[in-house]
């Protein structure tokens, strides 16, 4: 697979899947990749996998379909990207997509971001721990 920033990339990311390639889509975000199709020497035989990347090639996760299943056709991203719709031969089979959330805990804060659905920025919460108080803040590009 080959990953480029433009249509002259000078330096595109190469990443190599081990798989036979049918489908492939970003997630609404633009930050996830997902490679649909099955593993070439896979030890079960060619079984249905889905391959998770980040935009620099990095692997991010694996999604092995059940083995009574064959080989994932097609992939789809559900609207706010936290799951997926695979066609496996005659079924559609569906997968909730679990993020890593930022977070942190300092003087007995815990604060951590996410993305809610209905809304395009990030929202962080505060949460000091001794009092139970939360606060919620939003920001753009976090």
């Amino acid at each position: 697979m080959q990953m480029m920033k433009t249509l002259t990339d000078d330096d595109p990311v190469l990443v190599d899947t081990g798989m036979f390639v049918k489908s492939v889509k970003w997630n609404p975000n633009g930050n996830v990749l997902a490679v649909a199709g099955s593993l070439i020497d896979g030890p079960e035989g060619n079984k249905g996998i889905v391959q998770f990347y980040s935009p620099f090639g990095q692997h991010l996760r694996s999604l092995r379909v059940p083995s009574y299943t064959g080989m994932v056709n097609a992939v789809s991203w559900e609207g706010f990207g936290l799951r997926v719709a695979l066609a496996v031969d005659t079924n559609i089979l569906f997968s909730n997509i679990q993020p890593d959330y930022m977070w942190g805990y300092f003087s007995q804060t815990l604060v951590f971001a996410f993305r809610k659905p209905e809304r395009n920025d990030m929202c962080i919460i505060f949460w000091d721990v001794s009092i139970n108080e939360k606060h919620i803040k939003y920001m753009k590009r976090l």
